[in-house]
């Protein structure tokens, strides 16, 4: 059987450029699907329109996703372009639009391995125990929607709605339905925990991606990860002003290899 989070990103090819996809309520997070379903779902109709270019061996390194409204329950059309294609870098965006007008833009940028001429790492993923010792959320906590999907092992600063004093959060993750961490799936992980601004306020605030940038590290799938594997999924916004935080996400597998970033802006509702 086709894993869950896979079956709700992958869209349907209708013409060159042109696919359809079916956005449906076991995803939503307030209004609609969660940002994550909807910029996998982009994504993978970005990378099929350059497969169909024949434009291999050019992996995803950066996405941004605008949400311009929510992607509520039903059918929706994503349109793709490659905008320019050079020696080793593709750019390309996509729009993504249902009966009620458009939902999400995004662009993205494909590029083949350079043979970097200096290579460092300079980042520590942070110190948290591993997976099997931290206790899952359990099923009848109250989360959005989509969340049934996963399994969270909270171990990264705070609860939501706590009033703590910092603003992170974060902790294990992964699909309940084992599946390979492709790039669509990080992207779907990334945006899976709360908002960290959230662990700051003090009593439920509503909360809603405004857009986000992933850059990614590694091509992806990585060889060995196991499709029952847990990533560390980090969390941190140290600024919030007039209804909008930022919020710097990381993906982290268990050995410590850093797999992508995400900056994000996250609107604070009343």
């Amino acid at each position: 059987m086709t894993a869950a989070f896979l079956a709700a990103t992958t869209p349907e090819p209708l013409s060159p450029n042109r696919y359809g996809i079916r956005f449906t309520a076991p995803w939503y997070q307030g209004k609609g699907a969660y940002g994550g379903i909807v910029a996998g779902t982009t994504l993978r109709a970005l990378e099929h329109t350059l497969a169909q270019a024949q434009q291999v061996g050019r992996p995803v390194r950066t996405l941004t996703a605008h949400f311009c409204a929510p992607a509520v329950e039903g059918d929706a059309e994503i349109q793709t372009r490659i905008e320019r294609t050079g020696r080793l870098v593709t750019h390309a965006t996509a729009r993504v639009e249902s009966a009620a007008g458009v939902l999400c833009v995004a662009t993205a940028t494909f590029g083949a391995s350079r043979g970097g001429v200096t290579e460092y790492f300079d980042v520590k993923r942070p110190v948290v125990p591993p997976p099997h010792e931290v206790p899952a959320v359990p099923d009848d906590v109250p989360m959005p929607t989509f969340c049934s999907f996963f399994e969270y092992r909270f171990c990264v600063g705070s609860a939501p709605y706590s009033g703590a004093d910092v603003a992170e959060t974060g902790g294990w993750i992964r699909p309940k339905d084992t599946l390979v961490l492709d790039a669509p799936l990080c992207v779907g992980l990334m945006d899976a925990y709360p908002p960290s601004v959230l662990s700051r306020v003090d009593g439920f605030h509503a909360a809603a991606s405004v857009d986000f940038t992933v850059h990614f590290f590694h091509d992806l799938p990585r060889p060995g990860l196991r499709e029952d594997a847990y990533f560390l999924r980090t969390g941190r916004s140290r600024q919030a002003a007039e209804g909008y935080s930022e919020d710097f996400q990381q993906l982290w597998t268990q050995e410590g290899e850093l797999l992508a970033q995400c900056r994000q802006l996250v609107a604070v509702l009343g």
